[in-house]
């Protein structure tokens, strides 16, 4: 008759499934793809790329990478970006000087794709798919612990203070050239 297997999952000492995974490898893979990503793709209003100096900068870097982390894909928002057509979120550091509340931050907003923005016979689509997805990233922010207002008239939302407690340890919050 075989040895009974111990009712955990894994191999070895059940003691070992217990500890938390080493998420380094994991992370240091996401640092060179994903996030390295993420941070290319943030943008000044007029599409250049976020200068490292920009005093929204480490705000707009901290909520690319939750947001990258939490599955979402940050949209090009320059309309010359030749990958503008494929929609996604939408970051926009907006200075203090330019909300008429006079607060600044990153103003977050979901864009769709251009076959759902651009046909005019889905108005409706793609109106009710902006504002649901415009509502979960509002939602999403605040579980991430962002201090988060309605920011303009479409349903964006104004991300104004770093999450409570900053970024989790371990996460290397450099600020990326981009790809130029």
């Amino acid at each position: 008759m075989p040895e009974e297997q111990p009712s955990h999952f894994g191999q070895g000492d059940p003691e070992d499934d217990f500890q938390p995974p080493d998420l380094c490898p994991l992370r240091s893979l996401a640092e060179r793809e994903e996030l390295a990503d993420a941070r290319a793709r943030l943008a000044d209003g007029l599409g250049h790329p976020l200068p490292a100096g920009d005093s929204n900068a480490p705000l707009a870097l901290d909520v690319a990478v939750a947001l990258t982390e939490a599955g979402f894909t940050l949209h090009n928002c320059a309309p010359r970006h030749p990958q503008y057509r494929l929609g996604g979120v939408c970051l926009l550091p907006i200075p203090s000087s330019h909300n008429p509340d006079g607060q600044g931050g990153i103003a977050v907003s979901w864009t769709t794709h251009n076959l759902l923005a651009m046909d005019w016979d889905r108005g409706r689509e793609r109106q009710g798919t902006q504002d649901a997805m415009n509502r979960a990233l509002a939602a999403v922010l605040k579980a991430l612990g962002y201090q988060v207002e309605p920011f303009g008239t479409g349903g964006a939302s104004l991300v104004t203070e770093p999450r409570r407690g900053g970024p989790p340890k371990g996460r290397g919050m450099r600020v990326s050239r981009g790809r130029r």
